[in-house]
């Protein structure tokens, strides 16, 4: 006879009960050592609580198992401590269902089960199909969002129609990221006249992260209203096909203006040269005049600012801008022009001498980090210059210097789950 059977499963249940919340102790009991733990507490020596779900036959590119169904039974069980005790959670699901039709029941009964749940980091990734009508969730599963201060949203194909109210949904966010970094993401414009009033919603979030095409963040930045922020940091990057520029900044611009520059201390703005229009001309590409400046003047706090880009020119205007500040870190990636050689450029290297001008400016004099970092086409030759024309920093080692290769990140899904999780 198996010694858990001497064993009241009543007492096991109690004792589990008063521990679910104490992972270290159970990790610590004989309970774990002899497996008693039935299987819908299974849960308790987890990190976290990860949700695959896909329509018959779509399974995604990484092959993953659907496991809503037993995470439902699971739910469902009279054992089952997992509710109560769900912190972070992973929804990795296919959102595509008729435009006329209901949210898929299995979704449905995933965002009521969480709806329960005291759930305070979300990380949403969507699957929904590029070629897929847009999808609207903000009514089905905005309960299960009002307690979460953690929020990503990654759209690996169309973002949902109604992603404002969905972020508009937690009702005191701390971390704020959206990421839609595919071209049918960027179908169709953020429907601001249809969404709601942001409020104080966002008040006490401190870090913002958009990965978005440049309309986008336009309209989003403009939709949040920054004098209801305190952020601390502020990470963009926006998908601009243009040569000149950061894409629409009039927004961006009115943002860094707003009361939540009294607390910003880390900006980071990157410019990905890549369009959701591929019917643009060539010389239109290189010629378009930019959309404006970047206006810096407002950040008296910021201690570090990343800048990638390949405009040159509108870094050093940037730069400029700044005011006297108390900026220790400074990160330039000047990078590649993705359509050259349909649409080639007279700036590689070039312009890099109204850069060496533009950086000998009084604000970056209390660097402790200038990091540059440049397109492997400048040889050894060209590193040397560069470390003579920044010599005030390259002497006493506060200078990194490096060429950088065209690279596109494949992360692993541990590595994104540990990066929402850390």
């Amino acid at each position: 006879m198996s010694i858990a059977n001497d064993i009241a499963q009543e007492l096991i249940d109690t004792i589990l009960d008063f521990l679910h919340d104490d992972i270290p102790a159970l990790l610590a009991s004989s309970l774990v050592s002899r497996k008693w733990v039935p299987a819908p507490r299974h849960h308790i020596f987890g990190r976290r609580i990860v949700i695959h779900h896909f329509l018959p036959g779509r399974r995604g590119n990484r092959g993953f198992m659907d496991n809503a169904t037993p995470f439902l039974e699971i739910c469902r069980s009279p054992l089952c401590s997992l509710v109560p005790s769900m912190r972070n959670v992973v929804l990795n699901v296919n959102t595509e269902h008729s435009p006329a039709g209901p949210v898929p029941r299995m979704l449905t009964d995933i965002f009521d089960v969480l709806a329960k749940a005291p759930i305070k980091k979300m990380l949403f990734v969507d699957h929904t199909s590029s070629l897929a009508a847009p999808v609207f969730l903000a009514q089905t599963m905005g309960q299960c969002l009002s307690n979460v201060q953690e929020l990503s949203y990654n759209a690996l194909g169309r973002i949902a129609g109604d992603i404002l109210a969905i972020i508009a949904a937690p009702a005191s966010l701390h971390t704020l990221s959206i990421y839609g970094t595919h071209r049918g993401s960027s179908m169709d414009p953020f429907a601001l006249s249809a969404a709601p009033q942001p409020g104080n919603r966002f008040e006490n979030l401190s870090t913002l992260r958009i990965c978005l095409y440049a309309r986008q963040s336009d309209a989003l930045l403009s939709w949040m209203k920054a004098d209801s922020l305190r952020l601390e940091t502020l990470d963009l990057t926006v998908f601009h096909g243009y040569h000149n520029g950061w894409g629409p900044v009039t927004a961006l611009n009115a943002f860094l203006h707003g009361e939540s520059t009294a607390t910003l201390k880390v900006l980071s703005l990157s410019v990905v040269y890549e369009d959701d229009d591929n019917d643009v001309d060539e010389d239109v590409r290189i010629e378009a005049p930019s959309d404006g400046e970047l206006d810096l003047s407002a950040l008296t706090k910021l201690h570090t600012l990343r800048i990638t880009s390949h405009s040159v020119e509108s870094v050093c205007a940037a730069l400029a801008s700044l005011p006297p500040s108390t900026l220790r870190i400074f990160r330039f990636d000047y990078e590649h022009w993705l359509y050259y050689e349909d649409a080639p450029c007279a700036c590689n290297g070039t312009q890099m001498h109204m850069f060496v001008h533009a950086v000998q400016t009084p604000q970056l004099d209390s660097l402790t980090v200038f990091d540059l970092r440049v397109p492997d086409y400048f040889d050894e030759e060209g590193m040397v210059w560069f470390r003579e024309q920044f010599g005030k920093w390259a002497e006493d080692d506060r200078m990194l210097l490096s060429t950088t290769e065209r690279e596109w990140k494949q992360d692993s899904w541990e590595e994104l789950c540990e990066e929402i999780f850390e």
